[in-house]
């Protein structure tokens, strides 16, 4: 059952994927997720942001690799991702390479914080909300703001 911000939720509880990246425990709202697999043939392409690893056709379809260990604060010399999880936003696709895929997991939305005024990036951000997770800090993705539209229009223009 969806409520109002895209998550499943069961009671309070809400359905999520969670996936390593740069030693950060990362969620991802499970509606936006449509697959996990092993990488595929990344097409790199010239004058893209660093946390665009290239293009790769996923299920007949060009999709942006994202390293997601570099769109949240790598250097630029992220490893090889051990998995991709493919995302929907809107009627786009979008492959998140990954060092890790944790599994699936229930989280009250009450444990969840607002990021503060400090790391907020003028709406733009990626990280929705941070949490504790066993210890470990959580971040909340957005899917719809990890790939930015700058990214979605220069993928539209290349042939």
């Amino acid at each position: 059952m969806g409520n109002g911000d895209g998550m499943l939720s069961e009671g309070s509880q809400q359905l999520i994927l969670l996936v390593r990246a740069r030693g950060l425990v990362c969620a991802l709202p499970l509606p936006g997720v449509v697959e996990t697999m092993r990488p595929l043939p990344v097409e790199s392409l010239a004058g893209r942001p660093p946390f665009v690893r290239g293009v790769s056709v996923i299920r007949g379809r060009p999709a942006p690799v994202i390293d997601l260990e570099d769109l949240i604060g790598g250097d630029g010399s992220a490893a090889p991702a051990a998995r991709f999880v493919t995302i929907r936003t809107g009627d786009r696709l979008a492959a998140l390479a990954v060092s890790g895929v944790l599994g699936l997991r229930r989280l009250d939305p009450a444990a969840m914080e607002q990021l503060p005024p400090l790391l907020r990036g003028a709406g733009e951000s990626a990280i929705r909300a941070m949490s504790a997770l066993d210890s470990e800090l959580l971040a909340v993705l957005d899917a719809g703001r990890l790939v930015p539209d700058d990214v979605w229009r220069d993928l539209e223009r290349t042939p």
